[in-house]
Formats: C-alpha cells, structure tokens, sequence
C-alpha cells in the first residue's frame, strides 16, 4: 500500500520524536509532535499513540525546568536577602518564564486544536487531564495569588476529565492516568497527602477491580498501560501511606512525654 506524502511525513516525524525521547532531547521532541499536528487535518484527532507521545514531549520538555527551579529556589534562598538578591531574581524570573510558556502553549493546542478534534470519551480524558496538569503548574509557577485563575481552569478541567472517565474500564490507563494526576495535585500543589493517598485507594479498589466488567478491554496496549498506571498508584501509595504514618507517629511520640510530665 503506497502512502499519501501526509502520512509519510507523520510517520518520520513520529519516528524523529520516538528518538528524541530515547535521546532525552524533549524540545526536539515537542517540535517534532507539533509538526505532526501541523501535517494533520484540523478536524482530525491525532492518533493514540500520537497524542501519548504529545502528552509526554511537553511533560518531559517542563518537568526538568520545575525539578530545577525547585533547586535553584532553595539554593538561592540567601541570596535574596543580600547584595545578589537582583541577580537571583532574575535568574528565577528567567526559568519561570521557559515553563510559564512552554504550559501556556500546550494549554492553546488543548483548547483550539485537540479538544474541538476530539471524538472519543478517551481522547477527551486525556486532552482535559493534561489540560489540567499544564494549568496546575501555571499556577504553581505564577504564586498563589497570580495563579488563581489557573487553578480553577486545573480544577474545572480535572472535573470535566472525572465526569467522563467514570464511563471507563477501571482499568483503562487514561482513566489510571487521570487518578495520578489527581492525586499528584492534592499532593504537590494542595499539601494535602491525605486526600491524595484517598484518591490513589480509590483508584486501586480491589472488590471493583476484581468484579466483573462487562466493557471490554480496547487493546493490548491498552491493558498494559493500564498496568503500569496501576504500578505507578501503588508506589506513589506506598509513598504517602509512609509519609502520613511518619507524621502520626511524630504526633504521638510526644504526647506520653508531655503527659508525666504533667502528672509528675
């Protein structure tokens, strides 16, 4: 089967971005995807497999730069209360703006270009929870009162991702995917570890995962992928259950002292 020049060229970008990734060259990577989007008809989804290599080009393109921006605010925290305090604020400023505009970016190509294409219950989970994910940083990036808009488009668009996604395979991987995201939020951004580990459990329902369900799974890679979010709520349950007991048994370490103390 002789193929259109289109498809052709999605093809070798498709293969192009694969290699990026494999290279660890992400703002190769984004530029490839957004050339596959440019190469596809505007009323047309992108493919599975297109959209998952989308989604992991811009995540990977911004998780290195707010992993380091992290960094460089402790680092620098001195800083800002002496004679470099201009110098660290620029800098800041600097990275702030790489990952404000690589999220803003994706955030237009989820509104004008992937969610209006999108067909199916699962594209449109996927778009609305990367929606909500890229909002989440903004806000995180832009400080609690600047980012108040941002955080309720991350808000509305996780809710509008969850009303959906309850349709879904419990283990379909873009509903798995949604539930990380969720939990990843009330954890990073709303310090809320127990409402976090909360959603994970939910996810991770053993009397639901274990009855009957009559919606077939889609595919193969399909079910793998939701064996590896599945893999992933374990770990990062794993992690917070640590985390919370470390704290109750912090609380509750002290409070026998304090006691004989006071009845001494």
């Amino acid at each position: 089967m002789v193929l259109s020049g289109a498809k052709t060229r999605r093809k070798i970008l498709f293969r192009k971005a694969k290699l990026a990734e494999e290279a660890k060259r992400y703002d190769h990577m984004v530029r490839f995807m957004k050339e596959i989007l440019e190469t596809t008809n505007p009323d047309t989804d992108l493919s599975p497999k297109e959209r998952c290599l989308l989604g992991a080009a811009f995540k990977n393109f911004v998780i290195h730069p707010r992993n380091s921006l992290s960094l460089a605010t402790v680092s620098t925290g001195s800083w800002l209360k002496s004679f470099k305090r201009s110098l660290a604020a620029s800098y800041l400023l600097t990275s702030k703006t790489e990952i404000s505009s690589a999220c803003a970016e994706i955030v237009q190509l989820i509104d004008r270009r992937l969610l209006p294409a999108a067909i199916s219950k699962e594209s449109k989970v996927y778009y609305l929870t990367l929606k909500g994910d890229f909002s989440w940083y903004l806000a995180e990036v832009k400080g609690a009162f600047d980012g108040m808009v941002d955080e309720g488009v991350a808000n509305s668009a996780y809710c509008d991702a969850w009303e959906m996604a309850v349709d879904l395979d419990l283990m379909n991987p873009h509903r798995l995917a949604l539930e990380f995201s969720l939990a990843e939020h009330l954890f990073e951004f709303l310090n809320s570890p127990k409402e976090a580990l909360d959603t994970v459990e939910r996810a991770l329902d053993v009397p639901a995962l274990s009855a009957p369900d009559t919606r077939p799974v889609v595919s193969l890679l399909t079910f793998e992928g939701g064996l590896q979010f599945t893999v992933n709520l374990i770990t990062f349950g794993q992690k917070l259950q640590s985390m919370l007991m470390s704290d109750d048994n912090a609380g509750t370490s002290t409070s026998p002292a304090g006691n004989d103390t006071g009845n001494s």
